[in-house]
């Protein structure tokens, strides 16, 4: 019987384990982002036979896409159980969607999820920014160079309350109380932030003028891939997110050799801004419809 829990920290190290074992990654699978969003969008996890269910209720219910060891399974059985009668499953990996296609084709309709789809990139390509294809940010690297005098630093437990303030001063001028996901993002930032030390995993890095925090990103490496789940600059300091994006990925070149830049949510300048940075790829997620009882 499948039985489904709120979201606990206690739960980690149980679903890296079956993390480890799936055949594909998302950003949306990963612990400190569940873990991050759960007060806005409340996950309930439920563990069994090598496998982790991952229901979100809110804004509605909506299912991931499942963790574990997902081959030889009896997946009707399984959707009807963890899912229901019907049911919609997002996040889900090429991979995974390809593999319901092929077990229960008449209970699945399938749709790429294109809001969603990962940006790839060669860690060496955001930290040198070589070429005239990067001539663009280069040149807004160099002004804010020759404006201000910065530096980057490392993100360490004790810069939490200086970034918990610079983010708060950005969620104000942002107005993030009006965005149900601006504002679910906050809470994330936050949550992550007051619990840093807890997840290893985490990668922070900061850019300060006059000691002053400007801009901050924050991720996650899983490999030799560093997720960045959170990037975020002061608007009155121009070309404070290209130096960001640079920074983020020159000080960690030594241990990552690809960064996913993650989704751009369907937002047509956050679209347009990820594509100016040239990715190599996608990680590519679909929509899946379940109906137990056919299409």
């Amino acid at each position: 019987m499948i039985s489904y829990e709120p979201l606990e920290l206690s739960m980690m190290d149980r679903y890296q384990e079956l993390l480890a074992l799936s055949p594909s990654v998302t950003a949306d699978h990963l612990f400190p982002v569940l873990f991050g969003w759960h007060e806005a969008l409340r996950y309930s996890l439920a563990f069994g036979d090598r496998m982790c269910w991952i229901r979100q209720e809110l804004p509605r219910r909506l299912f991931l896409s499942p963790l574990g060891s997902l081959e030889d399974r009896d997946w009707e059985a399984l959707l009807r159980e963890a899912v229901g009668e019907q049911g919609e499953i997002v996040s889900v990996p090429e991979e995974v969607a390809l593999l319901w296609q092929r077990a229960v084709p008449r209970r699945v309709r399938v749709e790429e999820d294109r809001d969603a789809f990962e940006y790839l990139h060669r860690a060496e390509d955001l930290a040198h920014l070589k070429g005239n294809r990067y001539m663009k940010k280069r040149n807004h690297v160099n002004r804010f160079a020759r404006t201000f005098d910065y530096s980057y630093r490392e993100m360490t437990p004790e810069d939490v309350p200086r970034l918990l303030a610079f983010q708060r001063r950005w969620c104000a001028l942002r107005d993030c109380g009006s965005s149900f996901m601006l504002e679910g993002e906050n809470r994330a930032v936050m949550r992550l932030l007051e619990n840093y030390q807890r997840f290893p995993s985490l990668v922070g890095g900061y850019v300060e003028v006059s000691g002053s925090i400007v801009a901050y990103a924050m991720g996650e490496g899983v490999g030799d891939v560093l997720y960045v789940h959170f990037e975020k600059a002061d608007p009155s300091y121009a070309s404070a997110y290209q130096v960001i994006n640079r920074e983020f990925a020159l000080h960690n070149l030594d241990r990552f050799k690809v960064i996913n830049r993650e989704e751009d949510m369907g937002d047509p300048g956050l679209r347009e801004a990820k594509m100016s940075y040239l990715p190599m790829g996608f990680v590519k997620k679909y929509r899946v419809f379940w109906n137990a009882n056919g299409f």
